[in-house]
């Protein structure tokens, strides 16, 4: 991939380690998972699969409050205005688009999504990853540095893109 950022074999392999480990002594029962598990199935039902329309705005609010945990605040004012029907639309717009190549459907979905005030490239992976968990994946700084050893803040399509291609 072009642009790809460099990032030491050694912090990739030691995830994959770390993953696989942590898997072998998960607890399914955690309440952070089912509450995950839940929402994905409460979207799922709602939206249909393949999605056949947009997110409720209760729904979107409660994507927000899981992605965000406890930080939500500090995007709340821009999210003052948002209506239900701009949210439905837009988010079924999102779950509608196609296209053989996928980098460029998850250019589309990104910027698509990224069209409703507060919704950023961390909130827009997630309403992708709980929509379409075998497509997409949840990028966020603590995902960030747990995958490549370095702390980032800031997420944009390249990051979001290398961080599919790694974890997919």
């Amino acid at each position: 991939m072009v642009g790809r950022r460099k990032v030491k074999p050694t912090a990739l392999s030691t995830w994959v380690s770390g993953v696989k480990a942590f898997r072998a002594k998960f607890n399914y029962g955690d309440s952070d998972w089912v509450g995950t598990v839940a929402l994905k199935q409460k979207i799922k039902t709602h939206v249909g699969q393949p999605p056949s329309v947009g997110l409720s705005l209760a729904l979107f609010n409660e994507i927000v409050t899981w992605k965000l945990a406890g930080q939500e605040d500090r995007t709340r004012h821009l999210r003052t205005k948002l209506t239900d029907d701009l949210v439905r639309k837009i988010t079924a717009c999102a779950f509608s688009l196609a296209h053989s190549d996928r980098d460029y459907l998850t250019r589309a979905h990104l910027y698509v999504l990224q069209g409703i005030s507060g919704v950023s490239t961390g909130v827009a992976s997630a309403i992708l990853a709980l929509t379409f968990p075998d497509q997409y994946c949840v990028i966020d700084p603590r995902i960030w540095k747990a995958i490549y050893g370095q702390n980032q803040e800031q997420f944009g399509l390249s990051d979001y893109r290398h961080c599919l291609a790694d974890v997919l």
